[in-house]
């Protein structure tokens, strides 16, 4: 569980810090500590990680099936044609997105509205 953690937030291209704020916790100290194998999530973590990232439960608990639920599977194949493709472009902005706070994604949404009704 501890590695695919790892691999979750380092796909998402977060620090173990952001990773820890958009889940609610102050310090990235419980991040680190599941990732280093030293304490064990409880059911009830394992589920806002879950619920806060899109994150299959079976592939982060038993590291079977898609990283990512299967409802937003067209969006995963999205990101990972971007992601393993050779616009450098693309691949920062879908980092940037990763990242924003939702505070920002608030901002943009109403960019987009502004744009969409002019």
């Amino acid at each position: 569980m501890d590695e695919r953690l790892k691999e979750l937030r380092k796909y998402l291209g977060l620090s173990r810090e952001d990773f820890a704020k958009k889940l609610g916790l102050k310090s990235r100290g419980k991040i680190e500590n599941i990732e280093l194998g030293r304490t064990n999530p409880d059911e009830d973590f394992l589920k806002l990680i879950c619920n806060t990232y899109n994150v299959s439960y079976d592939w982060l608990v038993n590291g079977t099936g898609s990283m990512f639920r299967d409802d937003d599977s067209d969006a995963q194949a999205i990101v990972d044609s971007v992601m393993t493709g050779d616009n450098d472009f693309a691949k920062k902005i879908l980092v940037k997105f990763a990242k924003l706070s939702d505070e920002h994604w608030k901002q943009l949404e109403e960019i987009l509205n502004e744009l969409e009704n002019n």
